[in-house]
C-alpha cells in the first residue's frame, strides 16, 4: 500500500505543477469572472445550460467507497474523454477505545487510506468540485487520515452549507452556541476526576470524537473569536480545520455557501442543475431531531441546557467542586463535607462553618462505608448530573446532522440523484417550505419538493440508514420512480461494535423497518458498504444503472462500488 501511495503522490505532485485542470471550463473565448453568489440568478441562467458536445457518449457515475461507516462518494459526468469530477464527503467513523475490541471499526481507518489512494489516482490529483455536507468526522476525516496524499491535491470549487458562512449572522449565532457547548463538554471529557461517570461520560467522549481529536476541541481551538482558519491539517485536526483547509485550497472566489431554494449548476459545461434542499434557515427546524411514536417531532434538549452544562463544567473544570458554593443544591447549614480520598473534612470555608462541623462530628467512616457499599451503588448520585451532559452531547450531534447540505442533482432528463448528507427530521421537513428556485430567485420552472422527490432515481440513504434520518410520508414515500436505487454507506459490524450500557447491541444501522421499506421501494436494488457483490449484481440486472466493483482490499471485499448511467 505504501508503494501505491508513493506513486499516487508523485502523480498528484506532477499534476499540481500544471495549471489546475477543470473539466467544466468554459469554451474558448468565454472566461467569466469567478462568481461567489449562491443564488439562482448567479448560476442558473439559460446561457449556462450548454448542449453536450458531440464527441462521445455522455454518462454519469456514482462511486461509493466501501468498507466505511462514513460517506465517501465520487460523482462523475463524462462525455468522451472529458470528465467533470465531484467529491461528496470523505470520512470514516473514528475508533474510540481498544482497537482489539473493535476490529471492524479499526479496519475502517486502514481502508480509507487505501480508498483515498484510489480516488486521487482516479482523479489524477484534481477534482472540479468538493461538497462537504457537514462538520462530522465520519464525513471529513479522510482529509486528516490521508493528509499526506492530499498534499498536492487541487480543487476547483467548494460547496458548503450557509451555516459555514462566517459573514452570516444566523450562522455565527448557531456556531457560537455549538462551540460553547462543545468546549464545556470537552472540559468534562478530559477531566480525570469524572472518569467514574460511567456510561454517560463514555457517550459524551464518543460523540465528541465526531469533531476530531479531543485535544483539537479544547477552548483555544473552539474560541469564539479565533476560528480555525489557518488551512493546515494535522493528525489531531478538527473537522473545522478540514473545512478551513478546503476553503484555502479552493481559493478566494471559488467557495459557495448555499441556501435552501438555491439552484446551482454542475457537470461538464455546467450542463445540469442542482437543487439546494437544506439546511433550513430556521433555528427551530435546525434543532428538530427525532420523530415521536405518533409521527410528531420532539426536542431532545433546550437551549438553556447549554448554559447548565457550561456552568457544571466550570465547577468541575479542575477536578473538584470549586467556587463560592452558590451552585450547590443545599444551604451551607445543610452541607456535609465528603472527601473520598482521605475521608476527612476538606478545608473549605464551608467546612469551617460551626453548624457543619458540629454535624460532621458523627462517625465519618461509617457514613462513607454506607455510601460506598456495593448495595448502595444504584442510589449513588455522584455523577447523576452528567446525564445532562450526555443529553446535550446527543443533542449537538443531531443538530450538526441537521446542518447537512442536502442536494438534489438533476440530470438532463429531469431525473434526480438525492444526496441529503445526514439530514434529520427538521432538515427534511423544511424542504417543503420553499419553491425551487426560491420565490426571491429568478429563472427556470418552479418546482415543489414533491416534484423533485418523485423524480429521484438514486437515494444516498441518510445517516447510514439510522431510524431518524429518512422521513417517511414527506420523504421516502414520495420517491415513486420505478427506477429508484439506493446506496447506504454502512458497515453493520462497525455499527454493532459501538456498544454502551443503554445500547448493549450497538447502533441499529441499518434500521430494520427503514431497510425493509427501502427494499420494497427499490425492488431490492440496494448497494451497501458491506454488501455482497454477487447478490447485489443479481438485483441490478434490470436496473437503468450499470453496476461495477473495484479490486479487493486485503481479501475484505472491493474498495468501491460504482453505478453508471447513460445520460445522452
Amino acid at each position: 500500500m505504501a508503494a501505491k501511495a508513493k506513486t499516487v503522490k508523485k502523480k498528484a505532485a506532477k499534476q499540481s505543477k500544471k495549471a489546475p485542470r477543470s473539466a467544466s471550463a468554459p469554451s474558448k473565448g468565454r472566461r467569466p469572472a469567478p462568481d461567489t453568489r449562491s443564488t439562482a440568478e448567479a448560476t442558473d441562467t439559460p446561457a449556462a445550460a450548454a448542449a453536450p458536445p458531440a464527441d462521445g457518449a455522455s454518462t454519469v457515475s456514482i462511486r461509493m467507497y466501501r468498507g466505511l461507516l462514513g460517506d465517501f462518494f465520487l460523482v462523475r459526468h463524462t462525455v468522451g474523454s472529458r470528465a467533470f469530477k465531484m467529491l461528496i464527503d470523505c470520512g470514516v467513523l473514528q475508533c474510540i477505545g481498544s482497537e482489539a475490541a473493535k476490529p471492524s471499526t479499526a479496519l475502517g481507518k486502514k481502508r480509507i487510506v487505501a480508498n483515498v489512494a484510489n480516488f486521487i489516482d482516479e482523479c489524477e490529483g484534481h477534482v472540479d468540485l468538493v461538497v462537504a455536507t457537514h462538520e462530522h468526522y465520519d464525513h471529513l476525516s479522510g482529509f486528516i487520515l490521508a493528509r499526506e496524499q492530499f498534499e498536492h491535491f487541487t480543487i476547483g470549487k467548494v460547496w458548503l452549507a450557509w451555516t459555514e458562512d462566517r459573514t452570516d449572522k444566523l450562522a455565527n449565532n448557531y456556531r457560537n452556541k455549538t462551540k460553547k457547548a462543545l468546549a464545556a463538554l470537552v472540559r468534562l471529557a478530559l477531566n480525570p476526576a469524572l472518569a467514574a461517570g460511567g456510561d454517560s461520560m463514555r457517550t459524551v467522549s464518543d460523540l465528541l470524537q465526531f469533531y476530531g481529536g479531543l485535544d483539537s476541541l479544547r477552548d483555544d481551538a473552539l474560541g469564539l473569536a479565533k476560528p480555525a482558519d489557518d488551512g493546515n491539517l494535522s493528525g489531531n485536526a478538527s473537522c473545522e480545520a478540514v473545512l478551513a483547509w478546503l476553503r484555502k485550497r479552493a481559493g478566494t472566489g471559488n467557495v459557495s455557501f448555499l441556501k435552501p431554494g438555491d439552484v446551482v449548476r454542475w457537470g461538464l459545461d455546467d450542463m445540469f442543475r442542482a437543487y439546494v434542499l437544506g439546511p433550513p434557515r430556521d433555528d427551530e427546524l435546525l434543532r428538530k431531531l427525532d420523530p415521536s411514536k405518533g409521527n410528531s417531532e420532539v426536542y431532545l434538549a433546550r437551549n438553556e441546557d447549554v448554559e447548565n452544562v457550561v456552568g457544571l463544567a466550570a465547577i468541575h473544570g479542575k477536578g473538584g467542586a470549586e467556587g463560592d458554593g452558590k451552585e450547590q443544591p443545599f444551604t451551607r447549614m445543610h452541607q456535609r463535607p465528603y472527601n473520598r480520598d482521605n475521608k476527612k473534612p476538606g478545608d473549605r470555608e464551608s467546612d469551617r462553618n460551626e453548624a457543619v462541623e458540629a454535624a460532621a462530628a458523627m462517625d465519618r467512616d461509617e457514613i462513607i462505608a454506607r455510601y460506598e457499599r456495593k448495595q448502595s451503588f444504584d442510589r449513588s448520585i455522584d455523577h447523576e448530573w452528567l446525564g445532562s451532559a450526555e443529553t446535550l452531547a446527543l443533542k449537538i450531534d443531531g443538530d450538526v446532522n441537521n446542518t447537512s447540505l442536502a442536494l438534489a442533482l438533476e440530470l438532463a432528463d429531469k431525473s434526480v440523484l438525492l444526496f441529503p448528507g445526514d439530514a434529520q427530521v427538521g432538515n427534511w421537513l423544511s424542504w417543503n417550505r420553499q419553491n425551487y428556485p426560491a420565490d426571491d430567485k429568478r429563472g427556470g420552472p418552479v418546482l415543489r419538493i414533491e416534484d423533485i422527490l418523485a423524480r429521484a432515481i438514486f437515494y444516498k440513504v441518510g445517516h447510514h440508514a439510522s431510524h431518524n434520518a429518512t422521513l417517511r410520508e414527506r420523504g421516502l414515500e414520495l420517491m415513486t420512480n420505478s427506477s429508484l436505487v439506493a446506496m447506504i454507506p454502512v458497515v453493520e459490524a462497525t455499527a454493532r461494535e459501538q456498544k454502551t450500557t443503554k445500547s448493549p447491541k450497538g447502533w441499529a444501522m441499518p434500521y430494520d423497518k427503514l431497510y425493509q421499506r427501502l427494499d420494497q421501494r427499490t425492488n431490492g436494488r440496494i448497494i451497501r458498504g458491506d454488501g455482497d457483490p454477487t447478490k447485489e449484481q443479481i438485483k441490478f440486472k434490470d436496473s437503468v444503472f450499470k453496476l461495477s466493483y473495484g479490486k479487493d482490499f486485503e481479501d475484505k471485499g472491493p474498495l468501491w462500488t460504482e453505478l453508471r448511467l447513460d445520460v445522452g
